[in-house]
């Protein structure tokens, strides 16, 4: 797939993201692209869990692309605050409840998984993580009455089709996001590149999943299919912004994250053999 052409929208909004001055005018466009894709979502009619899947990936992909051009530029917090802002509105917006037989939550927050992830590969290519950790320390979202964390309530495991590992969900996003990345993550003859950002975004995803889980771990992603050839976790994202992520309180101290690394490193191994 190639790179998707440069729309009137995401020019705009580059505009914006560059004024020093424009920090509102950057969280209410967000705000405004966001709840135009929840009022979409509503409206979309589909049936069956493909067709649907295909539909909310449409239906989102503006929002998508602006999140993943907004958080390669940007450079100060009120940025961080207006995307994960736009993560916190899809979670709270969106209800979790899913129909008989369908993945264990509503399939339209595959949107808001989407959103994340793409937040996450604009952060990792920009080498600057600090969207990516302020939605994972702060954004909450409520299910059941019960506010837990949104990295924690929407995943793949739980958004995946009944009965299937969770490795097949972590692909789709692959295979949709791609195409939004080209112009931060150059394509190469294997796109290992790529496939490198991902591993290293769902191992931290998984891995601060740990202060939610009484087993300490979290859904173990693509990536997980490779340690067997590398026989090394792709760590790196998680330790290189160690501090940043316990200033967001992902973690509470450096020992709780290598408690969550040691516990999530055996499920990791443990999904790679199967």
């Amino acid at each position: 797939m190639n790179a998707q052409p440069e729309t009137a929208t995401v020019a705009e909004f580059k505009e914006i993201l560059a004024d020093p001055a424009g920090r509102i005018e950057v969280h209410d466009f967000l705000s405004d692209v966001t709840l135009s894709t929840v009022e979409a979502l509503d409206n979309t009619d589909c049936e069956g869990y493909d067709e649907c899947l295909r539909a909310y990936e449409q239906v989102s992909a503006d929002l998508n692309g602006l999140l993943v051009v907004g958080s390669y530029f940007a450079n100060c917090a009120d940025h961080d605050k207006a995307l994960a802002h736009a993560v916190r509105l899809l979670a709270n917006r969106i209800p979790f409840a899913s129909p008989p037989g369908g993945p264990a939550i509503n399939l339209q927050h595959h949107v808001t998984l989407l959103a994340i992830y793409a937040i996450a590969f604009g952060a990792a290519a920009a080498d600057r993580l600090d969207p990516l950790a302020r939605i994972i320390g702060t954004v909450r979202a409520e299910e059941d009455g019960q506010l837990g964390r949104v990295t924690y309530l929407v995943n793949c495991d739980r958004l995946k089709k009944p009965a299937e590992a969770p490795i097949q969900a972590s692909l789709r996003l692959w295979m949709t996001l791609r195409s939004m990345t080209d112009e931060f993550i150059p394509r190469t003859s294997e796109d290992t590149l790529f496939d490198a950002v991902l591993d290293e975004i769902e191992y931290l995803l998984g891995v601060t999943h740990g202060r939610n889980t009484a087993e300490g771990t979290g859904p173990v992603g693509y990536g997980a299919i490779q340690v067997l050839a590398t026989r090394l976790a792709p760590d790196r994202l998680v330790r290189r912004n160690l501090d940043l992520l316990i200033a967001h309180e992902a973690f509470q101290s450096p020992h709780e994250f290598y408690i969550c690394r040691e516990r999530y490193n055996k499920a990791y191994a443990a999904q790679a053999r199967a």
